[in-house]
């Protein structure tokens, strides 16, 4: 289950910062991309979910392991705004999911103190439920004062159609002034993915596939590519220990 709090969006009627809302989406403003331009949702009608995130690098390895690609982010700070804002933009923008993140600033405001108080019961509830958040709905006791000020960050990702393989990886090495490492380092593997189904981990590193030497992340790539549809022989190592299995694309 995702360490992720549901937006209960009907609920939110956050008090805005007159004009600077009116004319501007500070989410789209401050937008980061991190993919190619043409990289968007793969459905025939976007609905972009908004979710509250939890803790950013868990976060973002979990949405890796569920099939997610990260699209782009957004970070700045303002007054409170509402999270459909940055719906919107993931609206137009065509991402599947964006996460939220936001901390205030300021500490001398009645919002800061609904928000405390909130923070202890939630932090009661992680503990209880070793970390599987439950739906916390936003009422209007949560509405902050014109005086509050936030940092917030929204990351956008897209849903990615059935993969061949498997894997987010990326090119390792062994740090300055050495040689780099040979393959690909696998930091996450997609559930239900064939890579997952043969027993391929986070961590380790794909060295070579059918007798091609991998060397980077695009030698994985092309070999997937010509081998789609086959029963391939994958050679990794894991610990220092270099072993080898059959994954079927």
């Amino acid at each position: 289950m995702h360490k992720y709090l549901t937006i209960s969006l009907g609920a939110i009627l956050f008090i805005f910062s007159n004009a600077i809302l009116a004319e501007v989406n500070l989410f789209e403003k401050n937008f980061q991309r991190q993919s190619p331009k043409d990289f968007q949702s793969f459905a025939p009608k976007v609905d972009t979910k908004i979710m509250r995130g939890w803790e950013e690098k868990s976060d973002n390895i979990k949405m890796l392991e569920d099939g997610y690609d990260l699209l782009g982010f957004s970070g700045f700070s303002s007054p409170n705004l509402s999270p459909e804002v940055a719906r919107e933009h993931g609206q137009k923008v065509k991402a599947d999911m964006v996460l939220l993140y936001d901390r205030q600033i300021n500490e001398n405001t009645r919002a800061s103190v609904i928000k405390k108080a909130r923070d202890r019961v939630l932090a009661k509830q992680i503990k209880e439920t070793k970390g599987n958040l439950t739906e916390i709905e936003i009422t209007e006791e949560d509405l902050a004062d014109s005086n509050s000020l936030y940092t917030f960050k929204a990351t956008y990702w897209v849903k990615l159609p059935k993969p061949t393989f498997g894997t987010h990886f990326i090119k390792i090495g062994k740090g300055e002034n050495q040689s780099e490492v040979a393959g690909a380092l696998v930091i996450a593997v997609i559930k239900g993915s064939p890579a997952a189904k043969a027993g391929i981990l986070k961590n380790d590193s794909i060295v070579m596939i059918d007798k091609v030497t991998v060397n980077t992340p695009e030698d994985l790539i092309k070999v997937i590519r010509k081998s789609k549809g086959k029963t391939v022989m994958v050679k990794y190592v894991r610990n220092g220990e270099q072993a080898s299995v059959k994954v079927s694309l």
